[in-house]
Formats: structure tokens, C-alpha cells, sequence
């Protein structure tokens, strides 16, 4: 039996005092809160239970609790005793009654933290924030503790939507202690489902095979997967899925295409950068694909501009040695100069108002590669990779036929993003770490609430009891 009686002039939320007590029914015997706000047990009839003497009051002492000293809450503690001499018994109140009027707190405090550990922020950030708040201070490696246990109390979060047939797979490379690792990863191409994302510690037509195998027992038939460039991968999709389609990405060709002309005509160092006149048939490849005809265009300006001064230069009277130091000059401001124009292009593209690509049509797709045989000498490497395209014309084209497959595996490059940026993934410290991100994500991705979203209003109205009741005066 709970019951809680007050002699304080005003005490309007004895309701809500009383709401917090609830869970306590247990305890036999009931609250007196006295003019100075003092707690104390009240018995029956106020006898004492071992001798029926009547009981007295004896003073109190403060709660330890820290959250309430934080809160400015001061929880006077009073005790009874047997006013019989002979007789020793007392009755002070409880811890768990000073807990439970922190309960509201730590219902909101805990919510807090979970709501910041599933937007990414690390424990060390979140530690920071409560930190320059004066809410309570803890350690980063509490905090760690707390969103890792409730990740183990979240069951795995699972997509609704209706799976549209067509996937998008792709790889992502990260260190989790200096171990190589590798996140393979299969999503839905026109809705939020996420089919597979684990971590391997190989990417073989093996492993390739069991996860489509997988995939093919929870989604039944796929009519097509976009894939990147990985053979091991393409092979284990066809083995599993008979009769889909296999959409190689574009992106990863144009990748292809960039390191191949680096390895080959690439300078400075790690050979970032390639010169103007290769970076014009870089672009004449992935043009065929996707609209690029400002980029070259702009290239070929800067190409033409350049000769014109370089052929001045060949023609003049200066000595042999300046004319040539002149014109590799002339060379390399030009090659530096399409450098800054393409960043910019890029940055343009990113914004969210930006130009965006537009895909070719089959037919505009063999005239520009036609065109770009015809008036480009590619390097030998490079070569190679126009020739791989036009062996494997079929798969790197079903998207300019059925405008349902998309051209790159670009969205699982966002949830990368999104999910585990390039610094993140060299930082993380064990795969469950990874695990548990990935649950938090999941739960963001398809709307799942994770905690009350009233409980901040539940503990301001608590602590707003409490404050009436216990607080400074």
C-alpha cells in the first residue's frame, strides 16, 4: 500500500508525486511529506510494529543521489523510531523511492543518448554535448556501453516495401584494426530496402554465390542487378539468377578508364593528374554514355588556345632551349588550368540545383563510340578498356533500352556515404561496432521510431513535481 499525505500550504501536484510512486506497491507503509519538505514513513496508526509505542520523527539526511543534486533537487531523507527505550527498531526511507523520482530523468537522459548515437555521432561528441549542456557528466565509454546495449535489445530493423526486382550490388573496402575487411551489400534500385550488408573477409565467386543464393530463397526471381566491375561478381549472379539481367556499372567503367590512363600517361605524384590532351579522350569514352559535350567542348577551347601559343613559340627566333622550356611551361599551365575547370564542373554537378548528366539513347551511344575511336589515339591500357566495351556492349547498355535499370550502382556509393564515411570505416573499432551502426541506420532508413518521442515533456513535467515539492527555497 502506497499512499502519500502532505501538510505543505501548497501541494497541487500531489497527483503527480503520487504517479511516480506507483511501482512501489510493494512498500507497506506510506509518505509524509512535512513544511520543509522532508520525507517520511508513515505506519499504521503510527505504532510501532514490534511493541505498538508510539513512533516519533528523528531528523533526516540528504539523498546522495547525483542526478537530483545536479538538478537542484534536495531529497530529505526522515526516519522514525520507537520512542520505547528498550526497543530498537527505526524506519528510514528507502533508496529505491529516491530512484524512482529520478526514473523520469533517466527515461529522457537515456532516449538522449540514443537519439544522438543513432544520427552518428560518436560517444566521445556525445559525451562532449551533455558535457556543455550541465545535464550530468559521463564518460564516452558509458555512453558507448549504453547505445551498444540497446543494440542488442533492437532486433534487427526489416524493410516493408514491396522488392521491384531489380537490385544494385556493390563492395566497399575498411580496416578494423588494421584487418582488411570487406562490406558487400545488395539494395533495392527503386525503394529504401536493404537486401544484404556484411562484412567478408574475401570477396570470391564463392562468397558471391552464397549471398545471391540467399537472396534468391528471401526475393524469389530478380529480373536484373546492376553490378560493378568485379568478374567474381557478375559470374555468381548469372550462375544463381538463370535468366537476369546484368547491367555492368558505368561508373565503375569511367573509373576503369581514369586509372588506366593514369598508369599510363599519368605525372605528378601518386599520377593525379592527366594531361589536356588525354583528359579530351578520357572524356570522349565516358561521353559515350553520358552527356559530356560541355566538358570537352571547354577542353578543346584550352587545347586549341594552347597550340596557338606553343606554335608561336616554335616559330620565334628564341634559342632552341628557351623555346622548348617555354612550351613545356605553356603545357603544364594549360594541363593545371582544365584541372581547376573540370573540379569546378564537378562541384556544380554535386549541388543539389546542379547540371545534371543526361543518358544517351542506344543509338547516340555507337556513333560517340564510333567518334571517339575515330579521333582519339588511346593509350594501350586504355585501349584494352574500349575494347572490353565493345565485347560486352550488351551488358554495359541495358540501361538505354529499359529505363528501369539504373546506369551505375551510384546509390549504394550514397548509403556508403551515409552510412560509414571514408573516415569512419578506417576507424572502427570491432565488427560489432559495425553491426550495431548499421541497426542504427536501418532504423533511421525505414522510419522506425526507436524510443517515446514524449518523454522529454514527461520528464519536465516530473521535474517540474519535484522542484515544488524538493526543490531550493
Amino acid at each position: 500500500m502506497i499512499s502519500i499525505q502532505s501538510t505543505l500550504k501548497n501541494f497541487s501536484v500531489a497527483k503527480d508525486i503520487n504517479q511516480l510512486l506507483a511501482d512501489l506497491k510493494e512498500l507497506d507503509f506510506g509518505l509524509h511529506i512535512d513544511e520543509r519538505g522532508v520525507i517520511y514513513p508513515v505506519l499504521i496508526q503510527n505504532k510501532c510494529p514490534l511493541c505498538s509505542t508510539k513512533l516519533s520523527n528523528n531528523g533526516y539526511n540528504h539523498s546522495q543521489e547525483r542526478v537530483g543534486k545536479q538538478l537542484g533537487l534536495k531529497f530529505k531523507k526522515g526516519k522514525v523510531i520507537c520512542t520505547n527505550k528498550s526497543c530498537n527498531f527505526q524506519l528510514s526511507i528507502p533508496k529505491e523511492i529516491i530512484r524512482l523520482f529520478n526514473g523520469a530523468f533517466w527515461e529522457w537522459f537515456n532516449s538522449e543518448i540514443i537519439s544522438l548515437g543513432t544520427k552518428g555521432l560518436s560517444p566521445e561528441a556525445i559525451a562532449q554535448h551533455l558535457k556543455e549542456m550541465n545535464i550530468v557528466s559521463f564518460s564516452a565509454e558509458y555512453i558507448r556501453l549504453k547505445l551498444r546495449d540497446f543494440a542488442k535489445k533492437t532486433e534487427q530493423p526489416k524493410y516493408t516495401e514491396k522488392p521491384s526486382g531489380v537490385i544494385i550490388h556493390d563492395e566497399q573496402f575498411l580496416k578494423i584494426k588494421g584487418k582488411e575487411l570487406k562490406r558487400i551489400s545488395t539494395l533495392d534500385a527503386h525503394n529504401p530496402n536493404v537486401y544484404h550488408d556484411k562484412l567478408y573477409e574475401d570477396r570470391t565467386q564463392e562468397t558471391m554465390k552464397q549471398i545471391f543464393q540467399e537472396l534468391k530463397i528471401r526475393l524469389g526471381d530478380v529480373r536484373a542487378a546492376v553490378i560493378d566491375g568485379l568478374v567474381a561478381s557478375k559470374n555468381a549472379f548469372e550462375t544463381v539468377f538463370d535468366n537476369a539481367i546484368v547491367q555492368s556499372c558505368l561508373f565503375h567503367y569511367a573509373q576503369n578508364i581514369r586509372d588506366a590512363y593514369k598508369e599510363e600517361v599519368g605525372y605528378g605524384k601518386g599520377k593525379h593528374s592527366i594531361p589536356l590532351d588525354h583528359m579530351i579522350g578520357f572524356f570522349s569514352i565516358i561521353n559515350i554514355f553520358f552527356d559530356h559535350d560541355r566538358e570537352i567542348n571547354e577542353l578543346r577551347k584550352l587545347q586549341e588556345e594552347r597550340n596557338e601559343r606553343t606554335y608561336r613559340i616554335n616559330n620565334s627566333d628564341l634559342p632552341f632551349a628557351q623555346r622548348q622550356n617555354y612550351v613545356e611551361d605553356y603545357k603544364m599551365k594549360y594541363d593545371e588550368t582544365a584541372r581547376k575547370y573540370l573540379h569546378e564542373v564537378k562541384k556544380i554537378r554535386r549541388r543539389v540545383n546542379g547540371i545534371k548528366l543526361t543518358l544517351r539513347t542506344e543509338e547516340q551511344a555507337k556513333e560517340l563510340l564510333k567518334e571517339a575511336k575515330k579521333c582519339n589515339v588511346f593509350p594501350k591500357k586504355v585501349q584494352k578498356q574500349v575494347t572490353r566495351l565493345e565485347n560486352n556492349w550488351e551488358n554495359f547498355t541495358h540501361c538505354l533500352r529499359d529505363k528501369s535499370i539504373p546506369p551505375t550502382t551510384n546509390k549504394i556509393e550514397q548509403y556508403y556515404a551515409l552510412t560509414l564515411n571514408w573516415v569512419d570505416k578506417n576507424n572502427l573499432q570491432s565488427e560489432e561496432e559495425f553491426y550495431q551502426e548499421q541497426k542504427f541506420n536501418l532504423l533511421k532508413r525505414y522510419n522506425i521510431p526507436f524510443f517515446n518521442s514524449g518523454r522529454f515533456s514527461i520528464f519536465l513535467k516530473t521535474t517540474f513535481a519535484l522542484f515544488l515539492t524538493f526543490g531550493i527555497t
